[in-house]
């Protein structure tokens, strides 16, 4: 009769260590997803940023230095030169907590975002 236990018990881990394969597997796929889409999006970025480069090249006389001044400046304005630009943290005017960059409104007072920049749409 233990053994019988035993055996159910055994059965149950089994079915409980199958499921949870089956949900990282599923998991594991998603992430495989959503970096084949992210590399998809940066490589669009990547050419429109191109072609836009060398629109200022031919049109505005532009050469390689000012530009790569440019990213120079650019990076250095949160003040740590590591080739990105850091989200910097911002506060709720109306009640002074810290506001997420992912989020439209204030989460504890509901004050919604003001548009400063082109770029507050795509944080």
């Amino acid at each position: 009769m233990n053994s019988a236990f035993w055996g159910l018990s055994q059965m149950r881990q089994d079915a409980a260590a199958t499921a949870s394969a089956a949900g990282a597997r599923r998991q594991a796929d998603e992430a495989v997803r959503t970096i084949r889409d992210l590399q998809e999006q940066l490589d669009k970025l990547t050419l429109i940023s191109m072609a836009m480069w060398s629109m200022l090249q031919d049109v505005g006389g532009f050469k390689e230095q000012n530009l790569m001044q440019r990213v120079r400046d650019l990076d250095l304005m949160d003040g740590d030169p590591d080739g990105k630009i850091t989200r910097q943290i911002s506060r709720c005017p109306k009640c002074n907590r810290v506001m997420s960059p992912k989020h439209k409104k204030c989460l504890y007072c509901g004050y919604s975002k003001l548009k400063t920049s082109a770029f507050d749409e795509v944080t």
